[in-house]
């Protein structure tokens, strides 16, 4: 059941891209309502500029730092959200603040004997944090406690989660494709 979810999930972003690419180039018009970058930071402003939040950027997370990988997730969910028209309001707000933990996880799992810890308690630890600092409401508490499904083995509740989780997987792989890229393609250069 799960294995044919992730399938579809990612069977429609790829066939979202696909159609956005050609409809940007106007072989076929444009249905999805646009993101726009405006409108984006107008949603989360509040949480770009609160001060707690920007100390993501001391803390390492895959390639870069939480603070990056966040805005990424973010802006994917908001793109994917608004053309599904779900509450892309909330799929924004809720993948800023799905890694809201304030930590190297790095030092955190190498001291944890089962090397699991940190993929199930962090969404708990994000969501304390945020809850400090920022309203949120229940969808955005679904999707900062669900967004490591299948991890964590509980089915998100909200459409928007699942597109967050969706979002911080794709941002992963390209994190993590993206230097090896540039390896793969500066190693190539330097053979010619």
């Amino acid at each position: 059941m799960i294995f044919f979810l992730v399938i579809s999930q990612v069977s429609l972003l790829v066939a979202y891209h696909l159609y956005s690419s050609m409809a940007r180039v106007g072989r076929v018009p444009f249905l999805f309502a646009r993101p726009q970058r405006k409108e984006f930071i107008l949603l989360v402003d509040d949480i770009l500029l609160n001060q707690e939040f920007l100390k993501l950027k001391g803390f390492f997370h895959h390639t870069n730092h939480i603070y990056d990988h966040v805005i990424r997730v973010s802006y994917i969910s908001y793109v994917i959200a608004k053309a599904l028209h779900l509450d892309y309001r909330s799929a924004a707000r809720g993948g800023l603040l799905h890694d809201f933990f304030l930590y190297d996880w790095r030092e955190r799992k190498a001291n944890d004997l089962c090397k699991a810890l940190h993929g199930r308690e962090h969404p708990h630890i994000a969501l304390a944090n945020a809850r400090t600092q920022f309203e949120v409401s229940d969808l955005e508490a679904d999707i900062i406690i669900k967004h490591m499904f299948p991890k964590t083995h509980t089915m998100p509740r909200y459409k928007e989660s699942f597109v967050v989780s969706l979002s911080d997987k794709i941002s992963a792989v390209y994190e993590y494709y993206e230097p090896m890229k540039k390896k793969l393609l500066l190693g190539h250069k330097g053979r010619a």
